[in-house]
């Protein structure tokens, strides 16, 4: 009787160990690998030092920014992944130690204007042709189309204005060998009331097959030298081409 008291007590306590090394072995692998390499993913960080701030309009170097792993609940939509992806690139707002980073907070399409740039509206007036299927954080080119000559040609008589098209599509051609400014960013894309163009309601999110309305007046992302010399351009009758290119 003692006999099998002693055996069961030992079988016991076999079981009791081996629940034991396994519950101490699952908390072990899930603290060491499927907590940081399956519930986490790596973010980029803001690195600062003495719980200063990192300005607004402020261009990150790479010595402001670490690499950290964050479990995927606490990560925001838009993080960023890479330190190549917001490195010379400018903050959006005010910036602490420790902030994950996302698109919303640094300005990684280069939206935002420099000291030398501005965001120059174009008038509806000024367009002889653009995209319909313009949207922000596009690249444009600009080409320059004589409007006094498109004027004039309207009020010739048939046969007068047939050869007259001819000059008027010879002198449209010349300038668009070569354009005005290209790879201008386009910050915003305006209706004639003003709200942003989408694709929908919900964002740019079915590739340009729909809009929330009618691109009317587009605002780019000029130097003030090329703003100022486009402006010129404008008050001479110049109309201006606008051809997306990516």
């Amino acid at each position: 009787m003692a006999l099998q008291r002693r055996q069961l007590l030992k079988r016991n306590y076999f079981f009791a160990s081996l629940i034991l090394i396994t519950g101490v072995g699952g908390l072990l692998g899930y603290d060491l690998y499927f907590k940081p390499y399956v519930l986490s993913r790596t973010v980029v960080k803001i690195k600062v030092e003495g719980g200063e701030l990192l300005p607004k309009n402020y261009e990150l170097k790479a010595s402001d920014l670490y690499l950290d792993s964050v479990q995927t609940k606490d990560i925001p939509s838009g993080v960023i992944t890479e330190i190549a992806q917001v490195e010379h690139k400018i903050t959006n707002v005010n910036l602490t130690n420790g902030s994950i980073l996302t698109a919303s907070l640094v300005d990684v399409s280069d939206l935002e204007p420099l000291k030398d740039e501005g965001i120059f509206p174009i008038p509806k007036e000024a367009i002889y042709a653009i995209n319909g299927s313009l949207r922000s954080r596009d690249k444009v080119d600009i080409y320059l189309v004589d409007g006094d000559r498109e004027r004039q040609s309207e009020s010739l008589s048939p046969s007068k204005k047939e050869e007259e098209e001819l000059i008027v599509q010879s002198s449209i051609s010349e300038p668009a060998k070569e354009v005005f400014i290209s790879g201008v960013t386009v910050n915003y894309v305006r209706t004639e009331d003003n709200n942003d163009v989408l694709d929908s309601e919900k964002g740019n999110n079915n590739n340009r097959f729909t809009s929330t309305g009618k691109v009317a007046t587009p605002e780019l992302k000029l130097k003030k030298s090329d703003g100022e010399r486009l402006g010129q351009f404008l008050e001479q009758g110049k109309k201006l081409w606008i051809v997306r290119v990516e």
